[in-house]
Formats: structure tokens, C-alpha cells, sequence
């Protein structure tokens, strides 16, 4: 298999991690209002994005003993930017708008049905997918996955994600799903020659605090 592209199919993990969901109720203080996407909707039909809702999970990543992991994403995963429309604002209509408090972005409907079809699944298999760097300062990390069945050149479901140890809670992580949007192949080229990173690497070196960097 080419090392020039993302890898699309997950890799088994050679360590069979178990991956507990737990209540997320238990982690309720760290759902901002901007991490809950109610009555929603485009052209008048409403979008169910329960699949975007805050979930956890208990796992060992090499430590001995587990680790909560909080997952939270973005409104990045169902809008674009206002650069990215390429409409002037005047010319947007207000029912394609969505503010979450924070910024003001454009409902995209490509976005909200790959993350239905995609994003949930992908998220809760990171321990078996590659990974790679996006970023090194601050880090962020990234994964795909094919949105054009087994054609190896076709568009790619690209995810991208930052990981933090939470100062409040010992043995508690935060992963926030920052971004994800389907790319041409060739957008994928800029990440080629990144250093790849097994996610239960990257959670035990958090929680360790040790950096990491691609």
C-alpha cells in the first residue's frame, strides 16, 4: 500500500484495546452550549445532528489503568466558513446562516451528510486507524476516510482533532473533533511525509504530559 495517501481501511491494533462508553452525564461541566446543535435546520427541514452530541469512553492506553476520554465536536462538521460560500454575506440567506455564540458560518449540506454517514463510526475507531500529524504547534492530528467506496483516487473524508489533558479531573482527556469535510485526493498531498501516530500512543503520552510532534 502506498505510504503517500492516508489509509483508508483501519488497521487492527496488535493490543485489542477495550473501549468502555461511559455516561457522559458524569462529564456534563465540560458541554459548552457551542458543543450542543438543537433545532437546527436548512430550507425548512430540520437537521438531526444527535450524531455530533458529547460521548466518553474508558480506556488503557499502555498505563496500567484507564482513562476517560471525552469527545466533543465542532459545528465545523456541518458548516463552512463565509470565505469558503464564496457568496458576499449580503447574499446568504439568513436560514443558511448558523451562529454558535462564537462565529457565524454557512450551513453546508455536503458537510452534514458525510458526518452522519461517516464521522460517528470513525471517531469511536481512531485505536484503529492511521493517524497522522496536521499540525505541530499547537498539535492537531488527522484521519480519512474513502467517500467514494473502494476508489482508492476519489474524494476523501478528512477528520481533524486535537487532544488535551483536562487540569480539573486527573486521568481525564478531552478530544475535540475540530473539523471534517470531504477533500479532492490531491488536497491530501500536503500530509503525505507526516509522521503517523497510533492513538493509543498519543492518549498515553497526554496523559503523561510528553509532546509529541511530526
Amino acid at each position: 500500500m502506498s505510504n503517500s495517501v492516508l489509509e483508508d481501511e483501519p488497521r487492527p491494533s496488535s493490543e485489542s484495546p477495550v473501549l468502555t462508553e461511559v455516561s457522559i452525564a458524569d462529564h456534563i461541566e465540560l458541554v459548552r452550549p457551542h458543543h450542543r446543535f438543537r433545532g437546527v435546520s436548512h430550507g425548512g427541514d430540520p437537521w438531526d445532528l444527535s450524531h455530533l452530541d458529547p460521548f466518553a469512553f474508558r480506556v488503557d492506553p499502555g498505563l496500567g489503568f484507564e482513562v476517560t476520554v471525552v469527545v466533543l465536536f465542532s459545528s465545523h462538521c456541518f458548516t463552512k466558513s463565509l470565505a469558503r460560500d464564496g457568496r458576499p454575506r449580503r447574499l446568504i440567506p439568513l436560514a443558511e446562516l448558523f451562529d454558535d455564540g462564537r462565529e457565524v458560518r454557512v450551513l453546508c449540506e455536503r458537510r452534514y451528510e458525510h458526518s452522519r454517514r461517516h464521522l460517528p463510526v470513525l471517531v469511536r475507531d481512531l485505536h484503529r486507524r492511521t493517524i497522522q500529524f496536521a499540525r505541530d504547534n499547537p498539535p492537531n492530528f488527522v484521519t480519512s476516510t474513502s467517500v467514494d467506496g473502494q476508489n482508492p483516487s476519489g474524494h476523501q473524508y478528512v477528520v481533524f482533532f486535537e487532544i488535551s489533558r483536562d487540569n480539573k479531573r486527573k486521568g481525564r482527556l478531552l478530544l475535540q473533533v475540530q473539523s471534517a469535510y470531504a477533500v479532492e485526493l490531491s488536497e491530501q498531498q500536503r500530509f503525505r511525509l507526516r509522521r503517523r501516530i497510533a492513538f493509543l500512543n498519543l492518549l498515553k503520552a497526554t496523559s503523561l504530559r510528553r509532546k509529541v510532534s511530526g
